[in-house]
């Protein structure tokens, strides 16, 4: 094993990149899955819940029958996380449940969680307070609010997958992962404001592009990894005692790697450290996470992830995803703000949710998610709509959080 206190070489970053974040995975396939919600005390609604409030909640609740954990957000939003499972609707099923339990723990402690990915109602501030998170806080303010809403007022799906079981199948997720995620995430945006339908995703637009832009580059996870991660601006220098400082200049981790700091190379630590910090839509961790999705309202939540999985494992939907999709593969900025309202994003959007629904139909276990992926297809895209424009409309209406919270169980309405 390596010495995590020794200095690296550009080769030594490429050679653990490969070895750790971006190998094949062994075993059985299996998914993992991470959801948060903006969390609002019901008796005063424009005060941000603090951290410890709901992870009290959290202990004191009956244990998740799947062994999901439960952590916060910097702007208190909660978030739950199932382990990796397999088969893979199992772990929809895990997040349903959990959910649901989880939920009803909180809104017995009187907080309210609106699944949207931003929040809708209150200006973000951070009630997390820790190293990391305020040297994280003074780099992004540098250019901007952006960060600090992504911090403090964006909430998320995320959906893990294993990389496959070879070379050739890793990077062929990896390439799908990417070529879906701008019409999957225009399909279902759900953080309207003036200018976007997926205001979250448009956040991430505005942020430090060799951080947050798609890492996609050869198609060969491999080589493109390595090389986003070396080319990526150094955000934060963390000691041992757990102190940060921000970065007050423009520096590459590669160029850090060749040039140093005051007479301080990176280190692996060092190199783990960064790999925190890189945000792109999808992240290679040894699986791959997509980043790419809103949170989404309780069971349609679940729709959205089954939709996103069976593209990705089922090989006639993947095919027909990728064709459909490619045309708009690189989109990202167009989803932020037209979402299904864009021709192009819409036609892809529908074509690959109907691949889904039909990879899904031919599992028995699954079928009646391809029902409701079906009727997702002719309610939003098919449509050139998107959860976001259901949500506005309900605002329009005078929809408050009490209205948008999610129940413990689905939520009934989603429009």
């Amino acid at each position: 094993m390596s010495d995590p206190r020794l200095a690296l070489t550009r080769r030594d970053v490429v050679q653990q990149l490969r070895a750790v974040d971006a190998a094949p995975s062994s075993g059985p396939f299996r998914v993992g899955l991470e959801q948060e919600w903006h969390t609002y005390c019901v008796t005063n609604l424009d005060r941000h819940v603090h951290p410890d409030e709901v992870l009290a909640v959290a202990g004191e609740a009956v244990s998740l029958p799947f062994g999901s954990t439960v952590t916060v957000e910097p702007g208190g939003q909660v978030e739950l996380a199932t382990p990796p499972l397999d088969p893979w609707w199992t772990g929809v099923e895990a997040l349903r449940v959990d959910g649901g339990v989880l939920r009803e723990a909180l809104a017995r402690a009187g907080i309210a969680t609106v699944a949207s990915g931003i929040d809708l109602f209150r200006d973000p501030v951070r009630t997390l307070r820790q190293p990391r998170y305020d040297a994280m806080e003074a780099y992004f303010d540098r250019t901007g609010g952006a960060g600090r809403r992504m911090m403090a007022g964006s909430a998320s799906i995320q959906v893990n997958i294993d990389h496959g079981p070879d070379v050739a199948t890793m990077d062929r997720r990896w390439q799908l992962a990417h070529h879906i995620g701008p019409a999957l995430a225009a399909a279902f945006a759900c953080s309207p404001d003036r200018e976007h339908r997926g205001t979250r995703l448009g956040i991430w637009e505005a942020i430090d592009r060799t951080r947050a832009g798609p890492a996609l580059a050869s198609g060969s996870l491999q080589d493109d990894w390595p090389a986003y991660v070396l080319d990526a601006h150094l955000m934060l220098l963390h000691d041992d005692r757990g102190r940060c400082r921000p970065m007050d200049v423009a520096l590459r981790f590669g160029d850090w790697v060749e040039e140093g700091i005051a007479g301080r190379r990176p280190t692996f630590d060092d190199l783990t450290y960064h790999c925190t910090t890189l945000f792109p839509p999808v992240r290679p961790r040894g699986w791959l996470e997509l980043r790419w999705l809103d949170a989404l309202p309780a069971g349609l939540a679940e729709v959205a992830i089954a939709a996103v999985v069976a593209v990705l494992v089922d090989d006639h939907a993947t095919e027909c995803a990728a064709h459909a999709c490619r045309p708009v593969s690189d989109a990202w900025a167009d989803a932020a703000v037209h979402g299904p309202r864009h021709p192009g994003l819409a036609q892809a959007a529908s074509a690959t949710l109907r691949a889904a629904a039909e990879a899904l139909d031919r599992v028995p276990q699954t079928q009646r998610l391809a029902e409701l992926v079906d009727d997702a297809l002719q309610r939003w895209p098919a449509r050139g709509r998107c959860p976001a424009d259901d949500l506005e409309d309900r605002l329009r209406r005078g929809a408050g959080v009490a209205d948008l919270a999610d129940p413990p169980g689905e939520a009934v309405e989603w429009s």
